[in-house]
């Protein structure tokens, strides 16, 4: 009986060690984490690294710099992308409109 609880208890540790090396691993590799300002006042992230106004991008509602950003001319306004597989997506979604 005791060789079994130490065998469940070493098995909860190694998933344990498992689980926390994996969440290192996947706040290494992914980006600065966005920041929201104001808590409940303003949905804005802050982003350091980045100058200029954040927008939300119209396909994939990330956020992205205005200094940083794809831009497209509509209308007499700028809309903002966070790369340019978003912005090809947006103009060919209103391409097909």
């Amino acid at each position: 009986m005791i060789d079994f609880l130490s065998s469940i208890l070493d098995a909860l540790v190694a998933v344990t060690l498992i689980w926390a090396i994996l969440r290192a691993l996947k706040n290494l590799f992914r980006g600065p984490a966005q920041t929201f300002v104001g808590a409940g006042k303003s949905r804005s992230p802050a982003h350091p690294a980045a100058g200029g106004q954040m927008v939300r991008d119209p396909v994939c509602g990330m956020f992205v710099s205005t200094e940083l950003s794809h831009r497209l001319q509509e209308d007499g306004k700028t809309v903002y992308f966070c790369s340019e597989k978003c912005l090809e997506s947006y103009q060919k979604s209103a391409t097909n409109a």
